[in-house]
């Protein structure tokens, strides 16, 4: 088994071990690749990794799904090694030339004009079909006002999400 050392290898921390493992797939893989890893102490110890080099456009082609699918490999093992440790795991991020950093700011702006037009119009209104991660950053970005509210509809992976006015609020604004 490839990988098998990095998941037996306990005393390893989850950025000690998330490094290892991406240094060797893109080794294995033979990318041109190289990452700069963060820790982000304020929240939780998320660990922040920007991918660069010849390579990158295969990261982010076809909607970044290559760099989706090393992000949740990393994800999925940190939860495995980690999860005994008393707090939930750290969270890996990968991103390559601010790919989703960029396309993450599209989706909350979308998010807002949404927003903006279910309060003007008193009707519930829907955000298109969503991978799980974006209808995250959706509901929390929305979850800070509180004239609207969200929920996920739909069957499968990709879910719409519904806003609608909240209208305790709204009629406690009219009064």
């Amino acid at each position: 088994m490839l990988f098998t050392k990095w998941f037996k290898s306990k005393e390893n921390t989850p950025d000690g071990l998330v490094e290892k493992l991406l240094q060797e797939i893109l080794d294995q893989a033979g990318f041109s690749l190289s990452f700069n890893l963060e820790v982000n102490k304020d929240a939780k110890g998320e660990i922040f990794i920007d991918l660069f080099g010849e390579d990158e456009q295969m990261l982010i082609a076809k909607e970044g799904r290559l760099l989706l699918a090393f992000q949740t490999y990393l994800n999925r093992v940190i939860q495995h090694c980690f999860f005994d440790e008393g707090d939930l795991a750290p969270f890996v991020r990968l991103d390559s030339g601010s790919y989703f950093k960029q396309k993450e700011q599209k989706l909350l702006n979308l998010a807002k004009k949404l927003k903006t037009k279910a309060l003007q119009t008193g009707q519930p209104v829907y955000f298109k079909s969503l991978p799980p991660f974006q209808r995250r950053k959706v509901h929390q970005f929305l979850s800070r006002d509180k004239e609207v509210q969200t929920v996920s509809m739909g069957e499968g992976f990709y879910k719409n999400i519904c806003i609608t006015p909240n209208l305790k609020r709204s009629a406690s604004h009219q009064q």
